[in-house]
């Protein structure tokens, strides 16, 4: 059977924490999820091919012309809330062309009631989707029923069921990611050699950050083999030429580390790679023996600058660990990136300006500052509604195309802040001088006038979140009569168990208000 695979473009979306100006500078990486999907597909025994619409700039109709050359059975897309938009665009054009679409991802399997709404969407997969999607299409390829994959949702006789997010336990029995099905030369980042790729080394994350949702697969941290990983960084470099891997992992314990640098070191793969990790989870020891392994750049979750205010967030670090991981960091030769929120629920201009304090005192090569947003089902967005600073319902009516103002800072004046924080840490003569002498390329010359020119035009995203255009739905009535089939889910469903995602729920039904 011929599957597809698309990511599309995140339309008027492009991030809903991050300023469209130096969103649009960070460089493109490889649609990782869809790898291992188009692997788990292609061994399963059916073709496959992907459609990378942001890394080969593709145009709405460039990727209905792809769509109609190859002319699949499936089409499946994944998307996060900031990119649903695109996600519906392109489940359209699929269903233009004929085929059955399939909608994964985060989005889905936080609001699934509300996606499977659309009329252009067929199925939904919630939780890790290699196996379901695998045992969806074995299903329609031999017109056999679908109805008993577990993490399956449907519509069925004016229904919508919700199936029940599945994980994989043994990440190891998946198959290498279809690397040969994307533009590989096409991937770079602003802070990594090219061409660049990503890598998952581990699924799950144990921690429960407040700005942060997790899926019940997410909790379970799970490794593959080390020499498994290694085995696969070897195939990028000897098969397209690879220079660099940034992990997509959560996090990186020190034993796991240990013995993934071990492995690096024992049989001398030449490659740099940069990993996400914990203040909590370094020591010096085991960052010099990553540094001698190729590890270029940690990426800290730091949030916060303030004792209580990092507390509220639920990051539960110390602040001298902060200050000792980086110290540390800095000495075995390793550069550092830290990632902060600005204008978080009960911030005042105090918690903000300790923010840009402690990144000035940590200083890292890299830092990202975000608007706080309150994502669907987290803590953050429960703190937001019970403060009423947001609508409840907000992200039900915005995946369901109804009107929707963009959600306003948790705290005055917080896009503000985000920019007084790029340029009080980007613009200091001792930073300005230190990135100067870490020029050693013209490649690393263009990177630095590109980010350099996002930073002086900074602007946050004006767009993130408004109306659903109504070209994408070819509607023409407005409210809600223009979703007859809409139930509010908080008002029909019980909202403890929607809160969990609607995990106890076996099916939905739709009441027709005409």
């Amino acid at each position: 059977m011929k599957i597809q695979l698309i990511r599309y473009h995140d339309l008027d979306n492009t991030n809903t924490r991050l300023a469209e100006s130096l969103n649009k500078k960070q460089g493109v990486l490889p649609p990782l999820g869809l790898a291992y999907l188009a692997s788990s597909l292609e061994k399963a025994g059916h073709e496959v091919n992907i459609i990378d619409a942001i890394a080969l700039a593709l145009s709405k109709e460039e990727v209905d012309v792809r769509i109609k050359k190859f002319n699949p059975k499936i089409v499946g897309i994944t998307a996060m809330t900031p990119t649903i938009l695109g996600a519906f665009e392109a489940a359209k054009l699929a269903k233009e062309n004929g085929a059955l679409t399939v909608i994964g991802g985060v989005h889905m399997s936080i609001l699934p009631l509300e996606t499977l709404q659309q009329d252009f969407v067929d199925f939904g997969i919630v939780g890790e989707a290699e196996e379901s999607l695998v045992e969806l299409c074995n299903a329609l390829e031999n017109n056999e029923s679908y109805e008993n994959i577990k993490a399956l949702c449907y519509k069925k006789d004016g229904r919508i069921v919700v199936g029940q997010p599945e994980f994989i336990n043994d990440v190891d029995s998946l198959p290498m990611p279809a690397f040969h099905l994307l533009p590989m030369e096409k991937y770079s980042s602003i802070i990594g050699l090219h061409p660049t790729s990503t890598m998952m080394g581990s699924r799950g994350c144990p921690y429960l950050c407040g700005f942060c949702y997790k899926t019940p697969s997410d909790k379970k941290y799970r490794t593959r083999s080390v020499e498994k990983i290694v085995d696969e960084m070897e195939y990028l470099i000897k098969n397209h030429g690879l220079k660099e891997i940034m992990f997509y992992d959560d996090l990186m314990p020190q034993k796991y580390a240990k013995a993934l640098s071990e492995e690096i070191i024992k049989r001398n793969v030449k490659i740099r790679w940069q990993t996400p990790q914990r203040v909590n989870l370094v020591n010096p020891e085991l960052l010099k023996l990553m540094a001698k392994a190729g590890c270029r750049v940690l990426r800290f979750g730091v949030e916060q600058g303030d004792p209580d205010q990092m507390a509220f967030v639920e990051k539960r670090i110390d602040m001298d660990l902060v200050k000792s991981a980086f110290r540390d960091a800095k000495k075995a030769g390793i550069d550092t990136f830290a990632y902060f929120i600005i204008g978080y629920v009960n911030e005042t201009e105090k918690t903000m300006q300790a923010t840009i304090d402690l990144a000035k005192e940590i200083d890292p090569k890299y830092v990202m500052f975000t608007k706080a947003v309150p994502q669907p089902s987290t803590p953050l967005m429960t703190q937001a509604v019970e403060q009423n600073l947001m609508d409840p319902q907000y992200w039900s009516k915005f995946t369901l195309g109804q009107k929707v103002a963009p959600i306003e800072p948790l705290v005055p004046d917080a896009e503000k802040w985000v920019k007084k924080a790029y340029r009080d840490f980007y613009l200091r003569p001792s930073k300005i001088f230190s990135q100067l002498l870490g020029i050693k390329s013209l490649d690393d010359l263009t990177k630095s006038v590109h980010a350099l020119i996002g930073l002086l035009n900074f602007k946050m995203n004006e767009n993130a979140f408004t109306v659903i255009k109504k070209s994408y739905y070819e509607r023409e009535k407005q409210g809600a009569e223009e979703f007859p089939n809409y139930v509010d889910p908080l008002v029909e469903i019980n909202e403890k168990n929607y809160s969990k995602m609607g995990h106890q729920l076996d099916e939905f039904e739709l009441k027709n208000k005409n």
